[in-house]
């Protein structure tokens, strides 16, 4: 009662710390507010951040804006099992004719459960040398950071919902995230082609509800005015009629109705104009020649490795253009200035340049420069380079980082430690065994884990707290771990909790449960979530069609042990 006594309702943010707005900025990665997260976590001094997020210090800014022509940059963001990654290599086929079955789930573990873990880019070449960069994101709530990060280098948003379902809790989510930066979105109602769909669609219900939730999510007159496509990714077409959709004639579809969509509605690549004379650029989008020569920034989305080309860096280029052998520094996204050898690493010369086409790493169209509003893949850039940062020219730099959107804070813990315990030995892979590793392999992943922070352990020395934003997202790193030959001690996920600063009471995260069951048994899903879980029943609803009911909790996200 004391959480929603001090907030209410707050559906559209499921599995996440009930906080105000000022408490949620706390958790960005300004490290001038990390006292603030010590004190709030309990946590002690050693805390490695990872967040992306920057905070605007209220200067003006040391650029102007302008649009650049001939490309798009777009994200694919729905909730989980919608249809994202099917709709993507739908357009990869159509365009490039190297569609597969779920191409971008290239991960091990993302082919062996279904599910998209990581944010993946592929550019799509178009007749007339028009480039559209496509982002497929994961639709799990815990891998939600995934969707932050990307959504600061994309202009718009392909939003897919089942026609079927609905928007869902992820849904809800990644809009909220999409609408409050401004993006535009393209809504298509997959799956249409399924009995069910074709019965909400008729009623208007599934349409219906979309409106509404864009109203509830304050979008602007631009953002409401977005545009509707029917699609079954399964068969690999859209159309936008909804009675050519309801037709089922639709077997030798295609998807060029979403690529015109995609070109037609989502806004050119807004890049920054560091030196642009007396010429106003922003009365109209610019060729690419007309940023070639000015400063050079661009903002890191994901970083790694190559053994044989060292540090990677892949992110939108915001302003400038950059080559192979171009001198270039790090500008760290807090802001904060180095010196002597912590300066000198912050330099270093370009190996590589590369775009990607499906999952391929493709060299640079050679001798070529990427100019401001490309997504590409850089690679020889500095060491300390992490997810946030900026890098720029060596001699000619930008005044200061590109600034990024803040992420959610984290919602569970876990302790991570050396196996200790009785069946220490038994994994036959099991052969990193001290915690000095166990911790060394969990900083590097806070790299590129923007939602993963990690602290060292209050009561254990081996050990060390991870906090991070749920069960899946953490298990897939204790796997991930398992199959690097870690052997590995965990505790249970515990929650993170927060004083009110005006009322004293306890805020803890809570999630939105949706469950769809014959409807003879609702009434035992009811008594299992309202008594023990101590859930609320907000939304309950009948379908005739199939004898399902569907019903809508809020539930907390500790156990029922907990409580």
């Amino acid at each position: 009662s004391s959480l929603r006594s001090s907030h209410g309702r707050a559906a559209s943010r499921p599995l996440s710390l009930l906080l105000s707005d000022s408490q949620r900025l706390c958790f960005g990665t300004n490290h001038r507010d990390q006292p603030k997260i010590r004190a709030a976590l309990g946590a002690s001094s050693t805390l490695s951040f990872s967040t992306a997020a920057t905070d605007d210090d209220g200067e003006e800014p040391a650029f102007s804006l302008a649009k650049r022509n001939g490309v798009r940059n777009v994200a694919i963001v729905a909730h989980v099992d919608h249809g994202k990654t099917t709709l993507v290599d739908e357009l990869l086929r159509y365009s490039e004719g190297t569609g597969g079955d779920r191409l971008m789930d290239c991960g091990d573990l993302e082919k062996e459960r279904g599910i998209t873990i990581t944010s993946k880019v592929t550019r799509i070449d178009l007749p007339d040398g028009k480039i559209i960069n496509v982002v497929d994101t994961p639709g799990h709530a815990d891998f939600a950071g995934e969707v932050d990060r990307i959504l600061g280098m994309v202009d718009g948003v392909c939003l897919i919902v089942d026609a079927s379902e609905g928007p869902m809790a992820q849904t809800k989510y990644v809009l909220s995230r999409a609408l409050k930066l401004g993006k535009q979105p393209i809504c298509v109602l997959n799956k249409v082609d399924r009995p069910d769909a074709k019965t909400r669609l008729e009623s208007g219900e599934t349409e219906s509800e979309l409106l509404d939730l864009f109203d509830a999510l304050e979008a602007t007159d631009e953002q409401m005015d977005y545009m509707t496509l029917y699609a079954s990714g399964r068969e690999g077409w859209t159309v936008e009629s909804i009675d050519q959709a309801l037709e089922g004639d639709n077997s030798k579809g295609t998807v060029k109705s979403l690529m015109d969509a995609i070109w037609d509605r989502i806004p050119e690549p807004t890049v920054h104009v560091h030196d642009d004379g007396d010429e106003d650029l922003s009365s109209k989008s610019q060729p690419l020649e007309t940023f070639q020569d000015d400063k050079f920034s661009m903002a890191a989305t994901t970083v790694g490795f190559d053994q044989y080309l060292g540090r990677t860096c892949t992110g939108r280029i915001y302003s400038g253009s950059v080559g192979v052998g171009d001198a270039v520094r790090l500008l760290p996204r807090d802001g904060s200035e180095k010196q002597g050898r912590e300066a000198q690493a912050m330099l270093s010369t370009t190996s590589g340049l590369f775009i990607t086409k499906g999952i391929d790493r493709v060299e640079f169209a050679g001798g070529q420069r990427a100019v401001a509003g490309d997504i590409v893949t850089v690679t020889g850039v500095p060491d300390g380079m992490a997810v946030g940062d900026t890098i720029t020219g060596r001699d000619d730099a930008v005044p200061q980082p590109i600034l990024t959107p803040p992420l959610a804070p984290p919602t569970l813990s876990m302790d991570f430690g050396p196996n200790t315990g009785p069946l220490a030995g038994q994994e036959q892979r099991g052969t990193i065994l001290t915690s000095s590793k166990v911790r060394e392999r969990l900083i590097k992943e806070t790299d590129n884990n923007v939602t993963i922070s990690v602290v060292k352990s209050e009561t254990d020395a081996d050990k060390c707290t991870v906090f991070g934003r749920g069960e899946l997202q953490l298990g897939i790193l204790v796997e991930q771990m398992r199959r690097e030959n870690f052997e590995l001690l965990i505790t249970p996920p515990r929650i993170l909790t927060k004083k009110c600063p005006d009322t004293g009471k306890t805020l803890e995260p809570f999630e939105e449960v949706t469950i769809d069951v014959d409807k003879e048994y609702s009434g035992e899903v009811i008594n299992g979530l309202t008594g023990t879980r101590k859930g609320i029943l907000m939304e309950m609803t009948d379908n005739p069609a199939d004898g399902k009911t569907r019903m809508v909790f809020e539930a907390p996200s500790r156990r029922s042990e907990e409580h």
